[in-house]
């Protein structure tokens, strides 16, 4: 009996849609639109914020990261000899693995070919829980320095490159990089899909974000050596322990090693987090944002259709009441309701998953490609669930209040009123007024938060780089140390290409160096100024960014000089040592002074410390990030240089991107098997560490208009209901005299007034969540006045646009039409 009377409900439904094809058309098509925008955005969240990370003991994960007590700023690069301490200290974890990254050039097939890849201590694996699919973990005693090199394989590489041999255990096979040995014997291949790190901290796209192998770090921890690595390191907490305990005890450790070792640690403490709160970072607070305010679009939409089928209600009362009087119960009227509406919402909700599948690509592509696991976003059962779920919540909720309030007219008001006296019940009307509140305040709710995204957004473009965007390419270039054992080699293969790429075509400048603005590969180190070591310990001691830059390569990238000059020719073949210094560095060493001339001293690769003149002061570039501070930064010869240069970059006379071709031509020309890892422009680097902002604002700003033109198109709707229903009092009055302006008044009366409630309840609400924003803020205050006086007079605005048609059909109603009027 349910069956056929579902049936039959379903049934009339469908004819109530045929009868009113255009406003089924309307409600199904915004609907639809809302739906498969919230069904698109929760596929990309789920897989990325709201699924588990794909290790069996993923909540008891924790990452590590140093703080400054100094600045109060992280930093998830850690030293590997505060790693090995806390192995040894630390009373809540069962294990601590450390990991950083490395590209070996891959010999012996068609064509040598760049891999990045990963050095991992022993125990990463064992903390992550996972085992090869072939093979075995790491040995404690294979993860030393000195020893026999092991490499694990990612499977793409054991399938692409080495035909899934299955005796390719054992087996030695030969990788060649800047520093590590040529044979490494296999002792593992990983299952398919697996993939750690899940995130690369660059803003440099690699050519593929799968690890291609890991091989052990093999590091030695000894705080008397002077040569250090900084590593990322994650635990795995001890079952019952909680984050909070974890901290307390890393803690307490910190302060012991501030205590043994107060030249390295003073001032140091150690943060834990989950590691997948570090590995999302603020995309995982940048979806959730846009999950909820698609949510508020679709709600503002569902609000809009109530409205719709409220008046349809309204003009329906006689035809209710008939109903009513032949005997039909209320609840069954309410169904018959509620069956139209989950009709128009499973057609929007069919419309919806249309849209969502057409445009999911669209998102993906526009997403940073930095964001981890985005490659897993799909529409597979669960989302069919969701959309399924979200359609039916829907259709309920834009169809409760309507069937109610038609349920409830009385019979007798209803046969002997007419339909125009009857649908200017208080009740209905206060119902109306509260759904288009409810809309106005989520607009302008979400408006305020577009409207901070994109002030935001627009001060971070603003900030200057330091470095020239456009038209310069860089490449990235790992030399195996087996053809070019010494630092004379490396510098003269450099100096080739350069020549070589200066003969070329559309090519100004060329330069060489170890690292570039937001490479991600900074190398700090402590210096001591003017020959006097700083009294101050730990944190507290001044440090720098050092990079080795060839002749020519700072002006090629754009970094200007403010005083002295750039390194030259004549440095590298001198025995002077020079250094080009930043202003941030000048600034912060020498305050007040000027830095030529001034002497600067920090230790060479050999960990030797030599004494260097400053000959030149450059723009501060931003080589970490373009949202923090510009960090003291020096520039050394490249033959004086800490680490071996391993970028070029060209700057070119037309679009940067054309020239790629160029660069992998010149390496060829001087080695044919020397593989380039990659090629990029700087413009893609700087837009890569933008992408996350500019998605968010981009999103929320889409979502923000179609909010405000949906509370628009809600306050047309009462102003021309109310603008029928005084049709006679408006003839009355222009009869008795009454002015335009004034009949302009009274029509926009109702509107204004919501409006205005609306509005300020937006705006209240703003002051406390857009708080949550302020990771994602940039200079800008998440109570920003301007911002929220802007959006307020653009509401206003939209209500006034949306008024002036029912006011203008107002306006021209003449006396006597109006006096007729029924």
């Amino acid at each position: 009996m349910a069956l056929n009377t579902l049936g039959a409900d379903l049934r009339y439904g469908l004819r109530s849609m045929r009868k009113n094809v255009g406003f089924t058309a309307v409600a199904v098509a915004a609907l639809g639109l809302g739906i498969g925008a919230n069904t698109a955005i929760f596929s990309i969240a789920r897989a990325v914020v709201l699924a588990p990370l794909p290790f069996p003991h993923a909540d008891r994960l924790v990452e590590f990261s140093t703080i400054s007590r100094k600045t109060g700023l992280s930093d998830t690069w850690v030293s590997y000899r505060d790693v090995f301490d806390w192995r040894q200290r630390n009373r809540s974890f069962e294990s601590i693995g450390a990991y950083s990254f490395l590209m070996l050039n891959l010999t012996g097939g068609n064509e040598p070919v760049a891999l990045y890849g990963s050095r991992i201590s022993y125990d990463l694996f064992p903390t992550l829980g996972v085992q090869p699919e072939l093979g075995r973990n790491f040995l404690s005693e294979e993860d030393r320095p000195g020893q026999a090199q092991e490499i694990i394989l990612s499977h793409d590489l054991w399938v692409n490159r080495f035909e899934a041999d299955p005796h390719i255990i054992g087996r030695t096979i030969r990788l060649i990089g800047r520093r590590e040995s040529e044979q490494y014997v296999v002792v593992g291949v990983m299952a398919p899909r697996f993939n750690f790190p899940l995130n690369i901290p660059s803003s440099v796209n690699p050519p593929s974000r799968q690890m291609a192998y890991w091989v052990p770090i093999g590091l030695r921890p000894s705080r008397e050596h002077s040569v250090d690595l900084d590593v990322m390191a994650i635990g795995l907490l001890r079952s019952g322990v909680s984050i909070q305990r974890a901290q307390g005890d890393m803690a307490s450790v910190a302060r012991t090693l501030e205590r043994d070792y107060p030249d390295t640690n003073l001032g140091r403490g150690v943060e834990v987090a989950p590691l997948k709160d570090q590995i999302l970072g603020r995309a995982k607070a940048a979806l959730l944002l846009l999950l909820l305010a698609i949510s508020a679009v679709v709600l503002i939409t569902c609000v809009n259709i109530a409205n719709l089928l409220l008046s349809r209600a309204l003009g329906r009362t006689r035809e209710t009441g008939i109903r009513l009087a032949l005997g039909a119960s209320r609840l069954r009227l309410v169904q018959q309701w509620l069956a139209e509406s989950l009709s128009i919402s499973i057609l929007g909700g069919c419309v919806g998953l249309f849209i969502a599948y057409c445009g999911l690509r669209t998102l993906v592509s526009l997403a940073p490609q930095d964001i981890p696991r985005l490659g897993q976003v799909r529409l597979d059962f669960e989302v069919l669930l969701f959309t399924a779920g979200i359609s039916i919540a829907a259709g309920l909720l834009f169809g409760n209040l309507p069937a109610w309030s038609a349920a409830r007219t009385g019979v007798s008001a209803a046969l002997t009123e007419s339909g125009v006296r009857i649908t200017a019940d208080r009740r209905r009307v206060r119902v109306r007024d509260f759904l288009v509140v409810s809309e106005v305040s989520l607009a302008v709710l979400l408006a305020i938060g577009a409207g901070l995204l994109v002030k935001s957004f627009v001060k971070l473009t603003n900030v200057n780089p330091g470095f020239a965007k456009n038209n310069v390419l860089v490449s990235l270039i790992i030399l195996p140390r087996a053809r070019y054992p010494d630092e004379n080699l490396r510098a003269g293969f450099y100096r080739k290409v350069l020549e070589e790429l200066k003969t070329r075509a559309g090519v100004i400048s060329v330069g060489a160096t170890d690292g570039i603005p937001l490479g991600g590969n900074v190398s700090p180190v402590y210096v001591r100024i003017g020959g006097r070591y700083s009294l101050e310990r730990g944190e507290n001691r001044p440090s720098a960014d050092v990079f080795s830059a060839s002749p020519n390569y700072l002006s090629t990238m754009g970094i200007g000089l403010l005083r002295g000059r750039y390194p030259t020719e004549q440095d590298a073949a001198s025995d002077a040592k020079v250094v080009v210094v930043d202003q941030s560095a000048a600034l912060r060493f020498w305050p007040g002074e000027d830095a030529v001339g001034r002497r600067i001293q920090f230790e060479d690769a050999k960990g030797q410390p030599v004494d260097r003149e400053v000959v030149g002061v450059v723009e501060a570039a931003r080589e970490r990030n373009i949202d923090g501070p510009a960090m003291p930064t020096i520039y050394v010869p490249l033959e004086q240089g800490l680490m071996p240069p391993q970028f070029v970059a060209v700057l070119t006379r037309g679009k940067a991107s054309s020239m790629g071709a160029v660069i992998r031509q010149a390496v060829e020309t001087v080695d044919k098997d020397q593989p380039v890892f990659l090629v990029t422009s700087m413009e893609e680097i700087y837009n890569n560490s933008i992408s996350d902002r500019r998605f968010t604002a981009f999103i929320l700003t889409v979502l923000g208009v179609l909010a405000t033109a949906l509370a628009g198109l809600g306050i047309y709707g009462v102003i021309s209901y109310s603008a029928t229903q005084r049709t006679k009092e408006i003839g009355v009055r222009r009869a008795l005299g009454a002015q335009r302006m004034q009949i302009v008044a009274l029509v926009l009366t109702d509107g204004a007034l919501l409006s205005g409630v609306g509005i300020g309840i937006g705006i209240a609400a703003s002051m406390v969540l857009t708080r949550f924003l302020s990771t994602l803020l940039y200079e800008v205050a998440p109570t920003d006045p301007w911002i929220i006086g802007g959006v307020s007079l653009l509401v206003v605005a939209i209500s006034l646009i949306a008024g002036y048609l029912p006011c203008y059909r107002a306006m021209r109603i003449q006396p006597m039409t109006a006096l007729r009027h029924e």
